[in-house]
């Protein structure tokens, strides 16, 4: 037998390069990222908070199941823009530019979309897109502007100049047909990313009618904090109160009818006001689950579950009636914390339950891992690809920084650091009040619930100087400077 030449032996070379190449880029999973706006974890039944006899997500439980809970994910800036930039950047607000509701996210900026784009995925997004500008990265998109409605909402796909009404339909229901729609027609020889957003469970929680009796029997039980405070005990802000709520659901508009009050007694009529908006609400979230459970079937049916990162989440918390409060903003435990399941077969182990902190920046880093890629130099968080196997590094973060940017006296501009024990809140917003009177400090193991803001008995402690300290050496890590 003749020895090969050299140029040969290079051919042979380089076709076994191309196929590990073409093995390498078959094996690197799909991605499904599946946002809902203000789902709290209250509402998920997987959580096992107070609601979760009351929650319809057996898919979202079965995804739960199936894969990995985060019983420690946060959210850096608790307001749903500023919290959709900061996912898509790997950014906080103060580095990507999105800080408040009317700020406009920068389609130039690099993000998860684009990085993936590079990598070879096909990109698409489909539902609420809520960042202003037109969407970069996506080779294919279908958004609602701003916040849309739940009923016959207007889509603009590929264009912000002409939506059209989608006659007929809901918007939960009709943002993941258009998201199976493209599935179907994507190359079935590329990976895929597809980001499928909801406009549920933010307000007003049109719900569908089909959920038009579900718990119309129940009684909805109530937060130990619904009755007597009207925000944390000596809390230093006046809160958004379900009094604001009351006023809204009484004008109509909000699920199918107007509140109908029975009484003139304050603490009836919020109790009343809580048992419709609560209602309504986990209606909203039924309606999230059912296109959950139509998303995993469908991933089922084509053979793509063991191949695909499937992830569904909130972009951020909301109060349900928790100190008498609505709304999200605050750095409380109910608005701060993401609710997040992840299933991916071919990684996780069924049943995983992760306790270390996971904030919204890491999303982006993480999906850039699955993807083979690296995260951009810009990029502030850190994949938990391994904290998912149960690999925790040794030096994961055991505390973190938030800050809210918007400002005004009911919901003042604040900033703090949470550990796994303790949080230390300072409101910079509060106008004239005194340099004390602006701290907030809760023992999360003493009072999970923060119903105590026990500031004035600790200020001069060794825990709250420690907290103080670490905080501006977080500020410095993430580079803000408030």
């Amino acid at each position: 037998m003749k020895p090969l030449a050299c140029s040969h032996w290079l051919r042979l070379a380089g076709l076994f390069l191309f196929h590990v190449t073409v093995v390498n880029a078959a094996v690197r999973p799909n991605i499904v990222f599946i946002l809902s706006d203000d789902h709290t974890s209250q509402a998920w039944s997987c959580y096992g908070g107070r609601l979760a006899a009351y929650a319809h997500t057996p898919n979202i439980d079965r995804l739960a199941a199936e894969g990995a809970i985060l019983k420690n994910s946060f959210c850096t800036n608790a307001i749903c823009v500023p919290s959709r930039a900061t996912i898509l950047t790997g950014q906080y607000s103060h580095r990507n530019g999105v800080k408040t509701l009317k700020d406009a996210f920068d389609g130039r900026s690099d993000h998860v979309a684009k990085r993936l784009q590079a990598l070879g995925y096909q990109t698409a997004i489909v539902g609420k897109w809520h960042l202003k500008t037109e969407p970069t990265g996506f080779d294919y998109w279908n958004i609602i502007k701003r916040q849309g409605r739940y009923h016959e909402p207007v889509l603009f796909e590929m264009t912000l100049d002409k939506g059209e009404v989608q006659e007929g339909s809901y918007s939960t229901d009709v943002f993941t047909d258009k998201a199976l729609a493209w599935l179907d027609q994507r190359q079935s020889d590329r990976p895929f990313c597809l980001m499928l957003h909801f406009k549920a469970t933010h307000e007003p929680w049109n719900y569908h009618p089909r959920h038009a009796d579900l718990l119309e029997d129940a009684v909805i039980p109530e937060p130990e904090s619904l009755l007597g405070r009207t925000g944390p005990k000596d809390s230093r802000v006046p809160g958004w109160p379900l009094e604001i709520l009351t006023e809204r659901m009484v004008k109509g508009g909000h699920g199918a009818e107007a509140l109908r009050l029975s009484s003139a007694d304050p603490l009836e009529i919020r109790r009343q006001s809580y048992q419709k908006f609560v209602k309504d609400f986990l209606r909203c979230g039924a309606a999230i689950d059912e296109n959950v459970g139509r998303v995993m079937a469908y991933l089922k049916r084509k053979g793509l579950v063991n191949q695909t990162v499937l992830v569904y989440t909130s972009d951020q918390g909301y109060f349900l009636g928790e100190h008498n409060y609505f709304d999200k903003r605050f750095m409380l435990e109910e608005s701060l914390r993401m609710p997040f399941v992840i299933r991916y077969p071919a990684e996780i182990p069924s049943g995983t339950s992760v306790e270390a902190m996971v904030l919204n920046v890491d999303f982006a880093p993480t999906l850039l891992d699955y993807a083979g890629g690296e995260p951009s130099a810009a990029m502030q968080g850190r994949s938990f690809r391994k904290v998912l196997k149960g690999e925790v590094p040794g030096d994961w973060r055991q505390a973190m920084y938030y800050r809210y940017f918007e400002n005004s006296l009911p919901r003042p501009s604040h900033f703090g650091i949470r550990t796994h024990g303790h949080k230390l809140i300072y409101y910079d917003g509060l106008g004239e009040a005194p340099e004390a009177a602006r701290w907030e400090f809760y023992d999360l193991g003493a009072d999970p619930y923060e119903n105590v803001n026990r500031y004035d008995e600790v200020a001069g402690s060794p825990l709250i100087r420690d907290l103080k300290e670490r905080l501006v050496q977080l500020q410095a890590e993430v580079g803000d400077a408030p």
